[in-house]
């Protein structure tokens, strides 16, 4: 994998994507996005099909993106993130980058048996309720409902953002890490420590630039809620192992939910380490 390419690859992405994209008031536009990423996935061979829900009257898509149509009920490896901005933010940090390194990771792997990619809408909290975590809580309900289980899965949230500045990196209540924000967190539940470890040993072979720090939530991430703050949660309260790749969000990106939240603040670099030590773990956990 050149990291040339990826780099090039993930910004064209971001860029495309950047932009008002949330569910209320800039309702076509994050339609809009939504057939963007399907057109991707097809374009990649995936079979593409929609997971719609409605809230307030409207109707959202999850794009959901296998090897084969989900007709029968299976075990599933999953990577997943949200494609909605928070109003009044163009959102490339959050959740732009995580989009474009998931689809950088399926063009690479490719369509896989038990491999499924998911593109949630409706994660930010909406301004009508303050409700969040929307499409993915129904996704899992469906899915669970249905017979779907899942072995691995891995949420990307706000991936893009990196300081080198010491004290940059602030911490929710309980939580031991550095203090400075040049690292890629794991957040996962008891049942994921496995999926962190081999994620921290890929990075460690194939990029050892790129720092790895781990968090193991207890009881689903209640006593620390700011880790419960992404698409990964509803699969923890069914009982499946999952880990959220984050950047910290709110804890190191100053531009977090603001106007400001645009690539120009972002490391290519950083998203194009992620998405090999990525890819490396999905390929060992698939062999």
């Amino acid at each position: 994998m050149e990291l040339d390419e990826l780099k090039k690859a993930i910004a064209e992405t971001i860029k495309t994507l950047e932009g008002y994209r949330d569910g209320i008031k800039h309702y076509d536009r994050l339609c809009w996005c939504a057939e963007y990423i399907k057109e991707r996935f097809t374009e990649l061979g995936f079979s593409v099909e929609n997971d719609d829900f409605q809230y307030n009257d409207r109707w959202y898509s999850n794009i959901i993106a296998t090897a084969e149509t989900l007709e029968r009920p299976s075990q599933w490896i999953l990577v997943g993130a949200h494609y909605d901005a928070v109003a009044g933010s163009p959102g490339a940090d959050d959740n732009a980058s995580g989009v474009a390194v998931m689809l950088e990771v399926a063009r690479i792997i490719g369509p896989r048996r038990s491999l499924k990619f998911v593109a949630f809408s409706l994660e930010e909290p909406q301004q009508s309720s303050f409700e969040f975590l929307i499409g993915s809580k129904h996704f899992v309900q469906k899915m669970v409902s249905q017979g779907h289980t899942y072995e691995a899965v891995f949420v990307l949230e706000s991936v893009g953002f990196i300081s080198h500045e010491t004290g940059s990196q602030l911490l929710p209540p309980f939580v031991d890490a550095p203090d400075t924000g040049d690292f890629i967190g794991l957040i996962g539940n008891k049942k994921a420590l496995d999926l962190m470890n081999t994620f921290k040993a890929m990075a460690t072979r194939y990029v050892p630039q790129l720092k790895v720090v781990t968090y193991k939530a207890p009881l689903r991430g209640y006593m620390v809620p700011e880790t419960r703050f992404s698409d990964h949660a509803p699969f923890w309260d069914a009982g499946f192992p999952a880990v959220m790749i984050t950047d910290t969000a709110m804890f190191r990106n100053p531009y977090y939910h603001t106007e400001y939240d645009r690539m120009e603040f972002l490391s290519l670099d950083f998203m194009a380490q992620i998405t090999v030590a990525l890819v490396k773990t999905l390929e060992s956990l698939l062999q």
